[in-house]
């Protein structure tokens, strides 16, 4: 762990929260609703060769309207996409899962990961597919060769919280553990609860992920829980601030 993390201890709150829930039906289950018709509309317009899937009520795949997808979904060979691409397959059904998430913080946005700076008769797609190849291959980052201001590699269009849903899902493997989804909102609560460092997770460094995925995944081994628990209940006690913030009494209890 950082050494300025040290004794910064998991919030009374969180444990409570944590050990009253499993992983099995509050992680994976987790769903959010896409809209597939929006999605797929804008991957053909983009000339994706790439289909988003969706599940109804009673758990079967359907391909239009507004349909379930849960974060069990997101991982390499899901059901619910089909693609010329597999990592971008994944790639874009962890978009539309995030973005359609009524608790965290992301805005319904198309990511655009065509490369500007291409050769003639180059594949303008061809960086964002090695980088989200070598990640599904070998559940690692790649090695950077070369100095950059981040430490990420390369992904146009993707920013940190996407890439790191993508990472999770692709199970890779970083500093602290398995990767860890990363949201502005459960950001805002470790540095409301008096975490020390950059409060905008758009400019995270990869050392700074590091640090966060370290610390959250220290939480979960010390209070014998998922660092998936410990990562949503970061996002739902800054929505649970807010809504007691605007709505006062009206508010609805909870554990936070």
């Amino acid at each position: 762990m950082h050494i300025e993390d040290d004794g910064f201890e998991t919030p009374e709150a969180c444990v409570q929260w944590c050990q009253t829930r499993t992983y099995d039906l509050h992680v994976l289950d987790d769903g959010a609703r896409v809209d597939l018709d929006w999605w797929n509309a804008h991957l053909r317009e983009a000339k994706h060769e790439i289909q988003l899937y969706g599940r109804d009520d009673d758990g079967k795949v359907v391909t239009s309207g507004l349909a379930t997808v849960q974060r069990n979904d997101l991982r390499p060979g899901s059901e619910l996409f089909t693609a010329d691409h597999a990592g971008l397959g994944l790639l874009f059904l962890c978009a539309a899962w995030q973005s359609a998430h009524r608790s965290r913080r992301f805005k319904r946005r198309f990511p655009d990961v065509f490369s500007t700076q291409v050769a003639e008769g180059d594949d303008p797609l061809k960086t964002i597919k090695t980088v989200l190849d070598y990640c599904i291959k070998t559940r690692t980052m790649p090695n950077i060769h070369r100095d950059t201001w981040s430490g990420w590699p390369m992904t146009p269009g993707v920013g940190v919280s996407l890439l790191s849903a993508f990472m999770w899902a692709a199970e890779v493997s970083v500093e602290g553990g398995r990767a860890q989804l990363i949201d502005q909102f459960g950001v805002s609560t470790l540095l409301h609860e008096g975490w020390l460092e950059d409060p905008s997770v758009s400019s995270f460094t990869l050392r700074r992920y590091h640090r966060y995925n370290q610390l959250v995944t220290s939480w979960a081994t010390k209070t014998r829980t998922n660092p998936e628990l410990i990562e949503m209940w970061l996002v739902k006690r800054w929505t649970a601030r807010v809504a007691e913030a605007r709505h006062g009494e009206r508010a609805m209890p909870t554990l936070f």
